[in-house]
């Protein structure tokens, strides 16, 4: 058999070469005080050959996961990868003085056999996992590149794999680096456009991090201009509601704050306001005692809204901020009662509301 070995201190730890019983990828000899601890060890020697490769070829990320604990790239597939394998032989074990050893073979069939299970294993939904599970996608393509680089001959299927290891690695980092924003628009038909990329209702679309400006429109309702901040590894869904483009008359049932910033927002919208509006808009706000910090109060503020037609109501929409300081209050009510109006007077039960109310006005 014609064999390249690496040997550390006299002792062989790695064999690659040809077996008697056909093209061996990789071989490994384990040591340990039992049969099952020196195949572990065989094992596990099989899997730091690869991984090494993976660290010479890869630029290593250091991850930080949910106890603060730093992770890198080559110790998450040294830990995982003993598991990729399919097909390894083991030679019968040799012992001495309570000491075994054991060789571990991978041939050309068991590697073919252990780059379709990473094949099967990457074959999922990148845009429905978790920042950790996408890791781990990544580290098994690498680990599977890698493994790819030892077979004894290049055959079609292993040159399959390669290509679907990079596919699903190059998906995976950019659902890591990347954000994702997807737009929850009323009406169903609504056009969305994000800079100057057009996309479909609840689309999911990935995007580098920054700051971006997105314009939906829709027949019969005004269009919505607005801008969005991400960060990498965000899931953002924006739900939007578009206020319907109707010649609308309204009648406030409000305190005076709210009045006040109602009538605002109406009038952003095109909305009039008038005593004998067959449609009603009641708000109310709740200011509650929390507590008192260095001196200043806290509040709870709580905001209701309701539409009402012939004294019956049709919808209603409320808000909370459970602690917003005494010098804040009124800038906050202001924003709620806001948000609230604009609830209200959008989406599609809005518009079948508000389209006739201009009747003799």
């Amino acid at each position: 058999m014609r064999a390249v070995c690496l040997a550390v201190g006299g002792v062989v730890l790695l064999c690659a070469g040809l077996a008697k019983a056909g093209p061996v990828a990789l071989s490994a000899t384990g040591y340990g005080d039992s049969e099952s601890a020196a195949r572990a060890d065989a094992l596990r020697s099989l899997s730091e050959q690869v991984v090494a490769e993976v660290d010479g070829e890869t630029e290593v990320r250091t991850t930080i996961d949910a106890d603060g604990e730093r992770e890198s790239m080559d110790s998450r597939i040294a830990t995982r990868s003993e598991g990729y394998f399919e097909g390894v032989d083991y030679a019968a074990p040799e012992s001495s003085d309570d000491h075994y050893q054991v060789e571990a073979r991978l041939p050309d069939s068991g590697l073919v056999a252990t780059l379709d299970q990473i094949r099967r294993d990457l074959d999922r939904d990148f845009a429905a996992m978790s920042p950790r599970d996408l890791e781990a996608a990544v580290d098994r393509a690498d680990f599977g590149l890698a493994l790819a680089g030892y077979a004894s001959r290049p055959t079609a299927e292993v040159e399959q794999a390669v290509e679907a290891f990079e596919a699903a690695r190059g998906d995976a980092v950019r659902y890591l680096d990347f954000a994702r924003i997807t737009f929850d628009v009323e009406p169903d038909d609504a056009r969305i456009t994000l800079e100057d990329t057009r996309l479909d209702n609840r689309q999911q679309q990935l995007v580098p991090t920054g700051v971006y400006r997105y314009r939906i429109e829709a027949d019969g309702y005004q269009p919505e201009t607005d801008s969005l901040r991400v960060n990498s590894d965000t899931d953002r869904t924006e739900t939007i509601a578009l206020v319907p483009d109707v010649d609308a008359v309204v009648r406030l049932d409000a305190p005076d704050c709210c009045e006040r910033a109602a009538r605002r927002v109406l009038g952003d919208y095109g909305f009039r306001v008038a005593d004998d509006a067959p449609v009603t808009l009641r708000f109310q706000l709740d200011q509650t005692y929390l507590t008192e910090v260095s001196g200043e109060a806290y509040y709870r503020l709580q905001g209701e809204v309701e539409s009402l037609r012939d004294g019956d109501v049709v919808a209603s929409n409320s808000a909370t901020l459970r602690q917003v300081g005494e010098s804040a209050v009124d800038d906050r009510s202001a924003a709620v009662i806001g948000a609230l109006t604009r609830a209200i007077i959008s989406g599609e039960r809005a518009r079948t509301l508000f389209q006739d109310t201009n009747h003799n006005h």
